[in-house]
Formats: C-alpha cells, sequence, structure tokens
C-alpha cells in the first residue's frame, strides 16, 4: 500500500476544481499521470507490501453510503488491523488509500453526481482529504473513521469481536460524531464499556434515545473528570453506567 507524498497532497488539494471530472467518474490512473506531469514521480509512497486489501469486498449495496458504515467497519478494520496507530493517524496513509487501492469505494462514498456543482469542490476535499485538522479528520474521513471505531471497539476476547459495535448501527454517523466528541472516545476499554453499556440498555430496559444516548455520554465525561477509569475492569464501568442510567429515570 501507499502513502501520498505531502507534496502531492498539496498539489491535489490545490487543484481539486480542475480534476472534479476525474473525482466524479474514471479510474484512478489520472491521480499517478497528473502529478508525474507536474513533478516528474510518482505521487505516493509504498511501504507494508504484507498487507493486501481489495477495496472491492467493501458493502457498497446500499442507495445510501452512510448505511453501509456499520458493516464496513468490520471489513476494513478486519483487513488493516495489523497496522500501528502510527500509521493509522498519518493523513499521508488515509489521502493514498482514497486516491489508490479505495478509489472504486470512495467514488461510491462520495457520490458526486447527487451534488450541486457549486457543492463539489467542497465534497471532494471533505471526502478525500483531511479537512478538519489532523485528529478530528479522524473521524471526519470516511475510510480513516471506519477504521478508528474498529480499533478503539474491537475485542479479540469475546465470541463477537464487534460486539461493542451494535448500538451504532443505526444512525451510525450521528452516534459516531456524538462519541468521539467526548473526552474519553480514545480509551478502548472506556470506550467499549460504555457502548456495551448504551446497547444493553437499549435491548433489556428501554430503547435509548438520542437525547439519551448523549446524556449517558456526558456522564461518562463527567466521570472521567472525578475518576480514574482506566483502573475500573470494563465490566464494572458497564454496570456502573447502567445502574446510573436505572437510577437517574427510575428503572
Amino acid at each position: 500500500m501507499y502513502f501520498m507524498k505531502d507534496e502531492a497532497i498539496t498539489y491535489l488539494e490545490a487543484n481539486i476544481e480542475q480534476h472534479i471530472d476525474n473525482y466524479a467518474g474514471g479510474n484512478k490512473d489520472w491521480v499517478e499521470d497528473e502529478f508525474n506531469n507536474y513533478k516528474g514521480c510518482s505521487p505516493f509512497i509504498k511501504f507494508k507490501t504484507n498487507i493486501n486489501i481489495d477495496s472491492s469486498n467493501m458493502d457498497m449495496s446500499k442507495e445510501t453510503p452512510a448505511h453501509t458504515d456499520y458493516g464496513n467497519v468490520k471489513i476494513l478494520y478486519m483487513a488493516l488491523k495489523n497496522i500501528s496507530n502510527t500509521e493509522a493517524a498519518d493523513k499521508r496513509f488515509w489521502i493514498g488509500l482514497a486516491h489508490n487501492e479505495f478509489w472504486d469505494y470512495m467514488q461510491y462514498r462520495a457520490k458526486l453526481s447527487t451534488v450541486r456543482s457549486d457543492k463539489q469542490v467542497a465534497r471532494i476535499y471533505n471526502n478525500y482529504f483531511f479537512s478538519k485538522g489532523s485528529k478530528k479528520s479522524l473521524i471526519l474521513h470516511p475510510l480513516a473513521r471506519l477504521w478508528w471505531v474498529g480499533r478503539l471497539l474491537y475485542d479479540e476476547t469475546l465470541d463477537d469481536p464487534f460486539q461493542a459495535l451494535e448500538y451504532l448501527k443505526n444512525d451510525f454517523t450521528t452516534k459516531v460524531y456524538t462519541f468521539f466528541s467526548s473526552n474519553f472516545s480514545n480509551n478502548p476499554i472506556i470506550a467499549r464499556a460504555t457502548l456495551n453499556a448504551v446497547s444493553y440498555i437499549d435491548t433489556n430496559v428501554q430503547k435509548v434515545s438520542r437525547e439519551n444516548y448523549q446524556e449517558i455520554i456526558r456522564y461518562v465525561n463527567i466521570l472521567s473528570g472525578t475518576t480514574i477509569l482506566d483502573y475500573l475492569p470494563e465490566e464494572e464501568l458497564k454496570l456502573k453506567i447502567i445502574h446510573h442510567y436505572c437510577a437517574l429515570h427510575n428503572l
């Protein structure tokens, strides 16, 4: 697979408007050709040849691409499970994938043909590049978001390693944005305990509305400021969240 060079990212970002048609259709070859004409070299740096992924395995079956995110977390994360956090935090990695191995998926995800012409540049920038800074874009970029959700919620000790993903199955985008705006979302144990607690409440106690979900996130945020949650066992934290919710709602 390939990182995209910084100078290639800068060049492509500056010339999005000239390449709207290339992003809207056709194959990925124009990226290599365009930068080679500009600088006389490839826009990519090759790395980790032992990782193989076929982006055609991604689910592209739904009319609304966001409805495939839940399933694509599993597909993408399992394919790239062995990359390091450092590699996965590097915008050059995700921008490289978007312009190379995942070209077909990204065209499906961006759906430029559905966007007004005056909105297409922004759609390309937001989908193919890191438009909101390095940290925030890890959750906004269509590929990086899938991988980082998988990284934080995957638990190989369980029969279903993606158990904590279940509550995100419906309304995935909104729930993910809410969750990852929290103070604790970079801790896998707290992340899994929180979402497993929400899923338990939603299945066994009462349906968790969007407002209730936000309420639970706020509670864990407050709790993380008064308790060293890192030292609590995952199951204990899960039960603590469930008990708080039930007490608060007289359940």
